[in-house]
């Protein structure tokens, strides 16, 4: 005879895709007639996701949070990924511990599995009073406009800044009066300041009919490019906008897409001709390819006519992914390296047990075509500038035969600039690779299909995303999706060279090697450096590397693209990108100085090189540069600060190295030009090009 406990345990075992709210009734019904005993009895030996679900919920209502933390903590999927529920729950725990850092910990690894709305409303007290243990390093001002309700969408963008350590300030103008905003000067949008402004338009701003006459596409792109020019005459934000999305419903159905003047169509064109004029300082995110990618309606419209939320409610997290993503990638946040497990992650199976033959990778197997496409989906990033590295329990040369001899395998060993397959645990050579690369664990993504592995990884670098994939390689390339953790709103021909670069300083590495001195080193890697003024055609680099580098970087001060434009035109600054080519190389832009001038005194503001090229005396020859340039203009004088943080260090004796001495004031150095040694840099032997000012010199 089947008991009412059993029918509660397979009710929620049976649930299907609402296991929280099957896991809630079944609470309820425990707790209403005394089963809740019985039921935890017969969950005890139970294995799956909604039985382990079940008795958690069931064990905290009985028995309270404390006692239901370590069944919390085995509720994960049959593939053993974190559920954002369970994580919830442990949070709450966490925090009634009094582990703060240790709930903010949990919550932004729920925040990285792409909640539901939900989830989000749930979360927000919590994460609230966790808010200072998120480690934010960065405050943001964002203005939210639009001709629709923001506040949803504001509560789910504070929640995702703060998961990535953003520390977001908003505005929100007045229903429907956003161009009002733009346009007077005395506007809480103007008097906010904003560093971002988020557009958030529908089809209905268009106007078009069910069938557009000739003229109503110009019209409704010239009403959004004026609001455009308004926000960029206004202020000196970065403007992040949605493109615009057919009306759900159209009575002409096939045909608004047929037709010339179908409305469909209309917007369509539209939309590509916002994308061909947007200028510069514009971001347009493409709303209908998000919405092909989020379940359920892309509207509500009940939510529309009743409180005028666009888009609907449930597709909020996806879309406020969107926007902190191209905010991210506009303050050069976003992550710079993926490092990637090999066995059951590039492909299916153990190579050094299965064998070259035996792995899954290419056809005929079905598995083993999504793996490949999984390895095509890694290639194509690796091409426009993310950087590859392997870390896998592996023997070195069965790991690196699959790229060398498999012929299924996309990938091949010269796409990675770091391969460490051995049997080191994986955080140890995680720090190795950020150390060969000199680069910050805040900028890697690591991804591995064993949970242990994950959560040692997280456990050790807290700094480094570990996103929740299963093995299945679909999974993995939708995980890389979700989170858009490699953004890019820009591509400079610096992005396509990046990884040849990085493998290029491999090869630099063993030169230097080989013992023979310092002078001999540099003057074999037959340098070339190339330099001059910042302008149109460099100015989108050098703001990439202004807010991106962070080791060889003076004050780390962060300038957007329009700060960066108008130092560019004053005649008040001296402002100076380098490029460096070498035997291996063309290592692209890899340095900039900038200094505010006056008639006898320079201040240097920036002063910042790549970590690519460190160790290559380049910036020996920038303070030449300056230095000759500062005594020319009849300068006297160089000032310059040094603003130490977390991970500049490298840089704190750059100042006295070359004859800089402190002041008194905190931070501030001084070099007389008259008395100043110019460092040697005959290991360029001559090779240095001057990039001559198209504008006239200065």
């Amino acid at each position: 005879m089947i008991t009412p406990a059993e029918v509660l345990r397979a009710s929620v075992e049976n649930a299907g895709p609402d296991l929280r709210g099957a896991v809630q009734a079944a609470v309820a019904i425990a707790l209403e007639h005394g089963l809740e005993h019985e039921v935890l009895r017969v969950l005890e030996s139970r294995p799956d996701q909604g039985a382990r679900w079940l008795r958690a919920a069931l064990t905290e209502a009985v028995e309270g949070p404390k006692a239901a933390a370590p069944h919390w903590e085995r509720v994960v999927t049959q593939s053993g990924c974190e559920i954002p529920e369970a994580l919830l729950h442990r949070a709450r725990a966490s925090l009634r511990d009094g582990d703060r850092h240790r709930a903010a910990a949990l919550l932004r690894l729920a925040l990285q599995a792409t909640p539901d709305y939900d989830f989000f409303l749930r979360s927000e007290t919590l994460i609230r009073k966790c808010k200072s243990a998120f480690g934010c390093h960065r405050k943001v001002r964002i203005a939210l406009l639009g001709s629709s309700t923001t506040t949803l969408l504001r509560s789910v963008m504070e929640l995702l800044c703060l998961r990535d350590r953003l520390e977001p300030d908003f505005y929100e103008a007045p229903f429907g009066t956003y161009m009002h905003e733009l346009l007077q000067r005395d506007s809480g949008l103007n008097r906010f300041r904003p560093e971002f402004i988020v557009f958030l338009l529908n089809w209905r701003d268009l106007g078009l009919s069910d069938l557009c006459e000739n003229g109503i596409a110009a019209a409704a792109v010239s009403r959004v490019t004026e609001a455009w020019q308004a926000a960029i005459d206004g202020t000196a934000a970065q403007i992040i906008q949605l493109t615009f999305t057919p009306p759900p419903q159209d009575a002409y159905h096939a045909l608004s897409s047929v037709m010339n003047a179908g409305r469909v169509r209309t917007t369509r064109k539209i939309n590509d001709t916002l994308f061909e004029c947007a200028p510069t300082r514009v971001t347009l995110i493409d709303a209908e390819h998000i919405a092909t990618c989020t379940a359920g309606p892309w509207e509500d419209p009940i939510l529309w006519s009743s409180v005028k939320v666009y888009p609907a409610s449930r597709v909020l997290p996806n879309v406020a992914e969107h926007f902190v993503s191209c905010i991210r990638a506009e303050l050069g946040l976003s992550r710079k390296l993926l490092i990637l497990d090999l066995d059951n992650t590039l492909w299916g199976g153990v190579v050094g047990e299965d064998g070259l033959g035996g792995i899954r990778l290419g056809p005929p197997s079905a598995a083993g075509e999504r793996y490949q496409e999984f390895q095509q989906y890694i290639k194509a990033l690796g091409q426009r500038g993310v950087l590859l590295a392997v870390a896998s329990k592996n023997n070195s040369e069965d790991a690196a035969e699959v790229f060398r001899r498999h012929q299924a395998s996309v990938l091949r060993l010269e796409d990675f600039v770091s391969f460490k397959a051995n049997w080191l645990d994986k955080p140890t050579n995680i720090r190795q690779i950020a150390s060969e690369l000199r680069l910050g664990l805040d900028s890697f993504v690591f991804l591995d299909d064993n949970p242990a592995e994950r959560s040692a990884v997280r456990e050790e670098l807290p700094e480094v995303i570990v996103p929740e994939i299963s093995g299945e390689p679909s999974e993995s390339i939708a995980a890389l999706e979700r989170g858009l953790y490699f953004q890019a709103i820009r591509l400079t021909s610096e992005d396509l060279t990046r990884g040849a670069s990085y493998r290029a300083g491999a090869k630099q590495e063993l030169l230097r090697q080989r013992g023979a001195g310092l002078d001999q080193y540099l003057t074999d890697l037959c340098m070339q450096i190339e330099h001059g003024p910042v302008e149109a055609d460099t100015c989108v680099r050098v703001t990439q590397l202004i807010n991106k580098t962070n080791q060889f970087n003076l004050t780390t001060k962060r300038y957007s693209q329009e700060e960066v434009n108008r130092r560019m035109i004053s005649p008040d600054f001296w402002f100076r990108w380098y490029r460096l080519r070498d035997r291996f190389a063309d290592h692209g832009l890899i340095g900039v100085l900038l200094a505010e001038r006056t008639d006898r005194e320079w201040t240097v503001e920036t002063w910042l090189m790549s970590c690519r090229v460190i160790g290559r005396g380049v910036e020996a020859f920038m303070f030449r540069d300056m230095v000759e340039c500062a005594r020319r203009s009849g300068a006297d004088r160089l000032r310059a600060h040094y603003i130490p943080t977390a991970k500049n260090n490298l840089v704190e004796d750059l100042l006295p190295r070359f004859g800089f001495v402190a002041t008194g004031n905190d931070g501030e150095f001084a070099l007389d030009l008259g008395a100043a040694l110019l460092p040697d840099c005959s290991f360029l032997c001559g090779n240095v090009t001057e990039v001559e000012m198209q504008r006239g010199a200065l």
